[in-house]
């Protein structure tokens, strides 16, 4: 016995099934689905199409056929920011930080500078750290990257190959517990760095150099332009206003926050 799907069914799955699991590598689309994989140079788009409203998604359309056919689409919340990154691409622009995901090795070195932060969805993520990098671009030198990796309870470990500087990691623990254009009601955020203190920081005292540091934000914050740094027994707080470190009595440790 044979079972007919109705035409609008049909049309149904058709649709869906040109949505893909879509990467950006430098100048290449790495495009995966029903367990094939296929490499599209950027050079190829043709066409970037938006579509907003309940299932907001974007249409790469390509000058040629290619092994998912001339057009695949990718489902995402954000179609302004993706259909940006992808019309860069297309034109041969750099399309800022690059953001590799990497396996988690408990033998792997430990790096200088890392912060742990939980409470974003991989996608969001993702989107929070290429905005960072879009905005501080020019502080961030030609051969920034991050490397993100699954870490304890859920959270991500997000490190830097070819490092961050001090004033911009500052930044990145506080953008990422308040990043831009995100709703942050009805969230629970937990942002931690860690970094072992040199001159570039600007500790209060030379004695801090080469301790290591733990970077939150404080609870109940109100000002939301400061981080907190804890060394050893000691609190400051860190005013991206003043640009100064003073010291605190009160550490105001959010809960799942360990400074030791």
């Amino acid at each position: 016995m044979y079972y007919v799907l109705p035409p609008c069914t049909f049309l149904l799955l058709w649709f869906f099934s040109r949505f893909k699991q879509v990467t950006l590598a430098g100048d290449t689309l790495i495009i995966r689905g029903s367990g094939r994989e296929a490499r599209v140079l950027t050079s190829q788009i043709k066409q970037i199409y938006k579509r907003n409203g309940k299932m907001p998604y974007i249409s790469i359309v390509f000058k040629s056929k290619t092994e998912f056919g001339r057009c695949v689409r990718i489902l995402n919340n954000d179609v302004e920011k993706i259909a940006k990154i992808l019309r860069a691409a297309m034109e041969g622009r750099d399309v800022g930080v690059k953001i590799n995901h990497v396996e988690r090795d408990p033998t792997h070195v430990p790096h200088q500078k890392e912060v742990i932060v939980s409470g974003w969805t991989s996608e969001e993520l993702s989107g929070i750290l290429t905005d960072f990098g879009d905005v501080y671009s020019g502080r961030l030198g030609p051969d920034f990257d991050y490397e993100v990796q699954p870490h304890d309870m859920g959270s991500t470990r997000i490190t830097f190959p070819h490092d961050i500087p001090a004033e911009q990691f500052s930044f990145l623990v506080n953008y990422l517990q308040y990043p831009k254009n995100y709703d942050l009601k009805a969230r629970s955020i937990s942002v931690v760095g860690k970094a072992r203190l040199s001159p570039e920081f600007h500790p209060p005292s030379e004695n801090l150099v080469g301790q290591k540091a733990i970077f939150y934000i404080p609870t109940k914050d109100q000002s939301y332009d400061l981080v907190y740094v804890r060394v050893g027994d000691e609190t400051f707080e860190n005013s991206f206003a003043s640009r100064r470190w003073k010291r605190v009595t009160d550490s105001r440790i959010p809960p799942g926050v360990e400074v030791n």
